[in-house]
């Protein structure tokens, strides 16, 4: 299991994000529940899951 942290570009939004290899996983892409920046596109060769662990810039998050 890899876990490594990653910040939307477009919001500061924090997210941890974990990675197994052993899982079979999906084609697809993740994007930030605040403001639907893609954070990653995945290949499908290993499961990925995003946690949110710091709230976005409500400045940011507004059109």
């Amino acid at each position: 299991m890899k876990k490594n942290d990653v910040t939307c570009a477009a919001c500061g939004a924090g997210f941890r994000r974990l990675e197994l290899a052993t899982q079979p996983a999906n084609k697809g892409e993740y994007r930030c529940p605040a403001c639907d920046e893609v954070l990653e596109t995945f290949d499908g060769s290993a499961y990925i899951a995003y946690r949110m662990t710091i709230q976005p810039s409500m400045k940011a998050a507004r059109p």
